[in-house]
């Protein structure tokens, strides 16, 4: 038996049906801050492990980059100590609240500042990859992205999509073939961690799931 064809759109639909509607805490914050310290600080590690980072850095700085600033590197990798390689990442969230400082924490600001090359910006900074810079894009500057992260690749894999496993090519071909806003690209990145985590764990064989069946397609492959 063929398998259906589906577009990115389609496969937003698929997910979004099944799992009815929106996730509209799926990055719970309390700032945007709060989004930039938690990318930083999810690198290599569970989110278990930065929530209780996050704790200590709400009781002892409160989100606010200009406490944050006033930290020494040793109190700040006392704070994030259980969110592991704290030493990069305390550097890390210290410098790039250096760079926010010139525009007075702003992200308006930054956004203006540097229009469409802002994601060129970001990944100048230290500890910023590609997926943290994604991550920045649409959680803290509201840019509509697709982050092409592990699950992501997984998903794509599975529903053979016609592109190498790369996390540019990846990237690429959802923004070229999905036409979604902001919060729709939000709830899409989570819907894709949602599926993966409960079909798609590494070393273990895929579960049944509703997406059987299904191959994604580029749009202009689309002649149904």
């Amino acid at each position: 038996m063929d398998n259906q064809l589906i577009t990115v759109n389609q496969l937003f639909n698929l997910l979004k049906t099944h799992y009815q509607g929106s996730i509209e805490d799926w990055w719970p914050h309390e700032s945007k801050h709060e989004i930039v310290i938690g990318a930083f600080l999810v690198q290599n590690t569970t989110w278990h492990n930065v929530e209780l980072s996050l704790n200590q850095i709400r009781q002892n700085a409160s989100f606010s980059p200009e406490t944050i600033r006033q930290l020494s590197k040793q109190e700040l990798i006392k704070l994030i100590h259980s969110s592991g390689f704290h030493e990069n990442k305390s550097r890390n969230i210290l410098e790039f609240f250096e760079w926010t400082k010139t525009f007075e924490d702003q992200y308006s600001k930054i956004k203006a500042h540097y229009g469409p090359s802002l994601r060129k910006e970001l990944l100048k900074r230290r500890g910023i990859g590609p997926e943290t810079a994604d991550v920045l894009l649409m959680y803290v500057f509201n840019e509509p992205v697709f982050i092409a992260d592990n699950y992501a690749r997984r998903l794509f894999q599975l529903l053979k999509a016609p592109v190498p496993l790369t996390y540019p090519a990846v990237k690429q071909f959802a923004e070229n073939n999905g036409d979604l806003t902001v919060a729709e690209w939000a709830a899409f990145h989570g819907w894709i961690i949602q599926f993966a985590q409960q079909h798609l764990r590494p070393n273990k064989k895929v579960s049944d799931h509703f997406l059987n069946g299904y191959q994604l397609i580029a749009n202009q492959d689309n002649h149904n």
